[in-house]
């Protein structure tokens, strides 16, 4: 063989990473006398070790670094080079190599778990945008629909001072609901959402209120609403109940 192969496995003999048979063959070209991939090997030891020491020092995820060296120990091809008869390499470099070989690895090991932690969390995100931007054209359907109703809401005795607005698409049986000037419901109880169809009130859910007072809640679909007469507010325990048991705060007839 030519020289030049033997120059390309210096590296990988430096890094450990060679299969058994390259290495092999390596030592016994080694041993038969090469300077050169002698100083080869030595400059990429000395160079590995060089970047071991730059590496961040952040501990890596629990385990990471454990399980990366027991496939160092465990991998013929990625146990310390072995002393050859010229004794080209001693054993304290030997010993820097694979202590520099395990610390890039345990830094690789962190950096990948950390790419997937991040490429998981980039990938959360994005589906929940792709959802949160279906829901805002769904809304802005429902809102630009030429059967869509705006139906105010009164404030009633509890708090006068209240307003809200239903906007209301009957062949949805769905609509978008907002509010301001509540008061904040008292410890234990919350505001309920209701639309009364033919005498029945359906629940449209309960809703926490901002800072203002303010609200804003999709509605629906709504089984059994597509007809509804009413829309009110009222306080009820916290959690909601199947109709209608507390003061009402707001009410608008659609009619």
């Amino acid at each position: 063989m030519s020289h030049e192969p033997y120059a390309e496995l210096a590296s990988g003999y430096a890094l450990t990473a060679l299969a058994e048979d390259e290495r092999a063959r390596f030592e016994s070209h080694l041993q038969a006398g090469c300077p050169e991939c002698e100083a080869l090997v030595r400059a990429y030891v000395e160079a590995l070790v060089g970047v071991a020491a730059e590496l961040p020092r952040t501990a890596p995820p629990p385990g990471v670094r454990a399980r990366l060296l027991e496939r160092v120990a465990a991998d013929p091809a990625r146990r310390a080079p072995r002393p050859v008869r010229r004794r080209w390499v001693w054993p304290a470099l030997a010993t820097a190599a694979l202590a520099a070989a395990a610390a890039v690895l345990v830094y690789l090991g962190t950096t990948v778990t950390e790419l997937r932690r991040e490429a998981a969390d980039r990938a959360r995100e994005a589906a929940t945008l792709r959802a949160e931007v279906a829901r805002q054209r769904e809304l802005l359907a429902l809102l630009g629909a030429p059967d869509t109703r705006a139906i105010a809401l009164s404030g009633l005795a509890p708090s006068p001072g209240a307003r809200g607005r239903m906007w209301w698409n009957g062949r949805r049986a769905a609509g978008y609901f907002v509010a301001s000037g509540l008061p904040a419901p008292p410890a234990g109880k919350t505001y309920q959402l209701w639309a009364v169809a033919g005498g029945t009130p359906i629940s449209a859910g309960t809703f926490p209120v901002g800072p203002g007072g303010e609200a804003a809640v999709p509605v629906g679909p709504l089984a059994g609403a597509a007809t509804a007469e009413v829309f009110a507010v009222t306080l009820e325990p916290a959690g909601g109940r199947p109709a209608p048991s507390g003061p009402m705060y707001l009410a608008g007839k659609t009619g």
